[in-house]
């Protein structure tokens, strides 16, 4: 069965519509972001919905490491369940492009990890993100104000002066949403060199993006990974947001790009209300 690993940061109501429809056909569990003003009764409404297990751990300001640590809170979570097949890490502006039959299909026998796996030695301008301290966990980057700005840019320039570089080996790096088989899951959150790299790199900035792909390499999972997450996405339109919040006239390409899902997407769109009906089998 697949596990769809989600986490979420606002809108209760598109939250609740999407985990009842992903619900007939996967098991969803999703991490509630602590900030995000759902109530613990809302949080208990969605435990009641069927194959949904819901949990609210974490403040996850945007590139600490609390985002990495609900992601694999709930893998565990769906590794629990010995009907897990797969895992599929999402949002919850993402959703499926295919039916859930076409969705099952696709993955049936799949032992192939499909993420993004980018070498970091071709991107040396985002070395600061691992080789400084990032105290992303203590300041929120989405906080505009001048204080939490001012923060974040003078530790940076800080450790630039001093000429501070961590030995911290991260050898490959990717966008984090990514699905995999149960085993190969089981080996990223549990092996015991896996859970050192956690540690390390508790003061990166944006370590899911880094965790998954330097878990699997140099081993032999890292043969299984075809580096096509099979997320459909736009980044070329800034005007739209990065990624694009997408819309009806982009599902001409969303079924062109042999993708699964697609992502941003707002529940009750006309395109939302598409992929919905295809999912649940009625388109």
């Amino acid at each position: 069965m697949q596990a769809m690993i989600i986490t979420a940061y606002q809108d209760f109501d598109g939250l609740s519509r999407m985990l009842a429809a992903l619900g007939t056909h996967a098991l969803c569990f999703v991490h509630v972001d602590k900030k995000s003003g759902i109530t613990d009764a809302q949080l208990a409404a969605l435990n009641a919905m069927e194959n949904v297990r819901a949990v609210s751990r974490y403040r996850v300001n945007w590139g600490s490491v609390y985002h990495l640590h609900a992601l694999i809170d709930l893998c565990r979570m769906a590794l629990e369940d010995p009907r897990v097949t797969h895992l599929h890490l999402i949002s919850a502006q993402d959703f499926p492009c295919v039916s859930a039959a076409a969705f099952a299909r696709f993955f049936d026998g799949d032992e192939r990890i499909h993420m993004q796996f980018l070498t970091t030695a071709d991107y040396p301008e985002l070395a600061h993100r691992y080789e400084h301290y990032h105290f992303m966990h203590r300041l929120n980057y989405r906080d505009m104000s001048e204080h939490a700005q001012n923060w974040v840019g003078r530790i940076d320039r800080f450790q630039d002066m001093l000429h501070i570089h961590r030995r911290l080996s991260v050898p490959h790096k990717g966008l984090v949403w990514l699905s995999m088989p149960r085993e190969a899951a089981r080996h990223a959150v549990d092996a015991p060199q896996n859970r050192r790299l956690l540690r390390r790199l508790r003061y990166a900035y944006i370590p899911e993006e880094f965790y998954f792909q330097n878990a699997f390499a140099g081993t032999p999972w890292e043969g299984k990974i075809t580096g096509d997450a099979l997320r459909f996405s736009v980044w070329d339109e800034p005007e739209r947001g990065t990624p694009a919040l997408l819309e009806l006239r982009d599902l001409p390409a969303i079924d062109a790009s042999g993708c699964v899902f697609c992502r941003k997407v707002n529940a009750g769109t006309a395109l939302y209300e598409t992929l919905e009906r295809r999912w649940l089998g009625d388109a």
